[in-house]
């Protein structure tokens, strides 16, 4: 079964980019525009991995963290967290709110493959 993956951003050009890095990959994508629709994907379709962005309106990537890890149902999912360059103390934060990994934009493709493969154990 191909490995499906929730794109949480609300920056739609970030979430078009990633999309096409992971479907020419042969992942199954979901996306979300903010932490509350990502948590509802989240709990609907079961992804095997969730990339997120940390500044989003309605939830943020931190609530977003929060609430995943919080539910039995989902805190067992790896959460690779997005942040911008020149954000060390959200990294910092997000590690210990249980993000199992965090990528500086900008991020090549091999960088999020192989964080993706290093997640799952693939």
């Amino acid at each position: 079964m191909p490995v499906k993956v929730l794109i949480i951003d609300d920056a739609l050009h970030i979430r078009r980019l990633i999309i096409r890095m992971l479907e020419q990959n042969n992942f199954v994508v979901v996306e979300a525009a903010d932490g509350l629709q990502g948590l509802q994907s989240l709990r609907e379709q079961k992804p095997d991995v969730v990339t997120c962005d940390i500044s989003m309106p309605r939830m943020d990537g931190f609530e977003f963290l929060a609430a995943a890890k919080q539910d039995p149902e989902t805190q067992d999912v790896p959460i690779i967290i997005i942040t911008a360059v020149g954000q060390e103390e959200e990294t910092t934060k997000a590690i210990e709110l249980g993000a199992s990994a965090c990528l500086t934009k900008p991020f090549s493709s091999s960088n999020l493959l192989e964080t993706i493969q290093i997640l799952l154990g693939t």
